[in-house]
């Protein structure tokens, strides 16, 4: 049996429709664009910040936002990591983007990190949903943090971003996550 997306889901505010969902977690994702603005140089790319950014996108709709999934999940044909492995695999993402990092230093450099930065941060999927969100927020707050434009990367579609990080993982080559960034911020 084919598995469909729910149309309704259970809320802090009751069962609502997804749509009434996205709603809701667009008026948390603005909030955040106007955080991160006010914080970045005051938010490190890691563990922390990306759960602190879940749980501003997604805390006034559900309990477990800002927390790692607590169950396993299927991503269209791709399965992510088992939930129990996501603490060691998000420990590891901080510490090997943070030693990747020190090593960026021309600007191609720093749109490469940008991109495996975010692509693998979806490969582990450490969320039960809105992790694309999160992908594209750290994101946001890496070119803000390097001084790169981030109007067009904000205007990024997210059928687009999705395309690009599918591709990506596919054919294991980050390329076409570098091509929409650089793309993005000319």
């Amino acid at each position: 049996m084919s598995k469909t997306k729910p149309t309704y889901r259970e809320t802090k505010f009751g069962i609502l429709s997804v749509a009434e969902i996205e709603a809701l977690i667009t008026d948390g994702v603005a909030n955040v664009n106007a955080f991160l603005l006010r914080e970045f140089d005051n938010l490190p790319i890691g563990v922390k910040t990306a759960k602190e950014l879940h749980e501003k996108i997604a805390g006034h709709v559900f309990d477990e936002a800002g927390g790692f999934r607590k169950k396993e999940v299927t991503v269209g044909h791709y399965e992510p990591p088992k939930f129990f492995q996501i603490p060691e695999l998000m420990t590891n993402w901080e510490s090997d983007y943070n030693e990747r990092h020190k090593h960026a230093k021309r600007q191609d450099e720093k749109i490469e990190l940008l991109a495996w930065m975010m692509h693998k941060f979806l490969l582990i999927h450490p969320f039960f949903d809105y992790n694309g969100r999160i992908a594209r927020l750290l994101g946001q707050l890496f070119l803000l943090q390097h001084k790169l434009p981030i109007s067009s990367f904000i205007g990024i579609k997210r059928t687009d971003f999705s395309t690009a990080m599918k591709k990506a993982t596919a054919e294991h080559d980050i390329e076409s996550v570098i091509k929409l960034i650089n793309k993005s911020i000319q």
